[in-house]
């Protein structure tokens, strides 16, 4: 997993490459929490992640849940999408979720 971090001021933005998992949440939790600590709003690109688990899951919840931050996910790919409409998240994260229409094609019956 590698994690790239850009900030400006209260703004920061970290790319997430790899695997969003309980093997590598530990490790992406503390450069979080680093980065919440200094920066109000946070945007997470999430275009890189290759395969996410309830643990990975659960970061993202629990990083939109900070008071006094605006945390927001960005560039989902196929994996994660799959993941939050299989926990019925996506009003919960509250983000916009964009789907494909290769994708949305495949689920009309």
């Amino acid at each position: 997993m590698s994690i790239v971090i850009e900030s400006s001021g209260q703004t920061a933005r970290l790319t997430l490459d790899g695997e969003l998992t309980i093997y590598e949440v530990a490790e992406i939790k503390a450069g979080l929490a680093d980065v919440m600590r200094a920066a109000d709003e946070i945007e997470i690109d999430l275009g890189g992640i290759a395969e996410i688990d309830t643990a990975g899951l659960q970061l993202m919840l629990i990083a939109k849940r900070n008071p006094g931050k605006r945390v927001r996910f960005v560039n989902h790919p196929p994996c994660v999408l799959r993941l939050i409409d299989l926990a019925n998240l996506g009003g919960l994260l509250g983000d916009p979720l964009f789907i494909s229409a290769t994708e949305s094609a495949r689920k009309v019956p």
